[in-house]
């Protein structure tokens, strides 16, 4: 039987391996649809992805983080009581969205009846298997991140197609509720997907119990992730949201990345090791952190000192504004990466409130800063709160972290340099050559 080290490295590989590939396909789908679809498209599907995705996660009781987390997570009792628990909120999820949409549409000019559409994802995801849960507890990581990687290139395949066929709106929507259709039905071709209906109330508590954590956390999450794009949704043209959707999914991709490694390998292993001293906990877990921040710190001090360029190449001439967004965006992505990895670990020995106070001190700067930043200097300044705005998270994760004796702070600071040195090395090396900067767009 693999050890811990060796499983978590096999994991880590086989993650970033298919992730990178996954990555691949949507940027690739990406640049197909920016060719067929005017800005104004991308603008209005970033409005209601992040409508639809915000009241699926202001209503997340952590299904998932359940069943890795309680020693219970593998009884059928407690798998099927945690299935219905995601039926019923899928259920009514669905019902809000639908009768929230002409409110919700008149807000941000949209059509009622494209928000209610898009709903439906709801309710089919929420009739899903818990198997893949199952899997994550097991950590069974390339079995899930190839199911993943096939998901996602039924989606690119789906909304490509729909779109060349007709570049529309509903054409985009109707590409996102068929993907949903078909990851729900594949995941009871998984192992372990039998699940029926059922309701054990001691374990319904402990779920709900847990899961007010998770909620919280996850709402905070949601509104720190989308602030800038609901508020900007009515404050800016269509137009120029697109784009700025356009730079805002690129750099988000790299804190996807690290998402996804910290739930499917950080958060297990350290739910399966939480018994232990904590000292021991950081000693195994501090040299695979350490290579991960490393790769990261080499990749985003490039990526962001060439970011502008990647722009102009990949992108036509009607998004060439995102080449000044997107480095000034990854910058804050350096923050959010530390932050999700010290949360994950918090998550894994049962300590969640920290990374929901955490959330809700970026929040308030979001809240009071972008509005402001918008009012002083436009864009850039709304992006650069945005940007800055990990600063507040970290801080208070980072005293949840020393309260609980799993802190990192060194390693933090000296990978943090890293980057930045880099990104100045590199943006010295552009001047010298006569290059600019990444950043010279932003002060046109």
């Amino acid at each position: 039987m693999l050890n811990s080290k060796k499983l978590v490295m096999r994991g880590a590989f086989w993650t970033i391996g298919t992730y990178g590939l996954s990555v691949g396909l949507r940027f690739g789908s990406n640049i197909v649809l920016s060719r067929l679809v005017v800005p104004e498209v991308f603008g209005i599907m970033l409005v209601i992805n992040t409508l639809r995705n915000g009241i699926e996660l202001i209503s997340d009781v952590g299904i998932g983080q359940n069943i890795v987390h309680n020693s219970a997570g593998e009884k059928q009792r407690f798998l099927d009581t945690a299935w219905t628990i995601q039926i019923l909120r899928g259920a009514v999820l669905f019902s809000i969205l639908f009768v929230a949409a002409a409110p919700l549409g008149k807000l941000y000019d949209l059509p009622a009846s494209a928000i209610q559409f898009s709903a439906l994802t709801l309710v089919v995801m929420g009739a899903a298997s818990i198997s893949i849960y199952i899997m994550q507890r097991r950590l069974q990581i390339v079995r899930l991140n190839l199911f993943d990687l096939a998901m996602d290139f039924v989606s690119v395949a789906l909304v490509v197609g729909l779109a060349l066929y007709s570049p529309t709106i509903w054409s985009l929507i109707l590409a996102n509720v068929l993907a949903a259709a078909i990851r729900t039905v594949a995941t009871y071709m998984l192992p372990h997907a039998r699940n029926w209906f059922a309701w054990q109330p001691d374990y319904a508590r402990q779920i709900l119990s847990f899961g007010k954590w998770i909620y919280l956390a996850s709402l905070l999450s949601f509104l720190c992730a989308s602030f800038d794009k609901l508020y900007l949704g009515q404050s800016i043209p269509l137009a120029l949201l697109g784009i700025y959707g356009i730079a805002r999914n690129v750099a988000d991709l790299p804190g996807a990345l690290i998402s996804r490694l910290g739930h499917s390998l950080v958060f297990p292993m350290i739910a399966r090791e939480q018994d232990r001293p904590r000292s021991e906990l950081r000693r195994h877990l501090s040299p695979l952190r350490l290579k991960l921040l490393l790769a990261c710190a080499l990749a985003m001090g490039f990526g962001t000192a060439f970011a502008d360029y990647a722009v102009r190449i990949v992108y036509d001439e009607r998004y060439h504004e995102a080449g000044w967004m997107l480095p000034v965006l990854l910058i804050g992505v350096w923050g959010a990466i530390l932050c999700s990895i010290n949360e994950y670990a918090l998550l894994g020995v049962g300590k969640p409130l920290y990374g929901a106070a955490g959330n809700m001190a970026k929040l308030a700067c979001l809240v009071v800063g972008i509005p402001l930043g918008l009012h002083v200097a436009g864009l850039l300044g709304a992006i650069v709160v945005l940007a800055l705005s990990d600063v507040c998270r970290y801080f208070l994760i980072l005293f949840g972290q020393r309260r609980e004796h799993v802190s990192f702070f060194l390693q933090d600071v000296m990978m943090s340099a890293l980057m930045l040195g880099l990104l100045g090395l590199l943006t010295l090396l552009r001047l010298e050559f006569g290059l600019g900067t990444a950043f010279d767009g932003a002060m046109g």
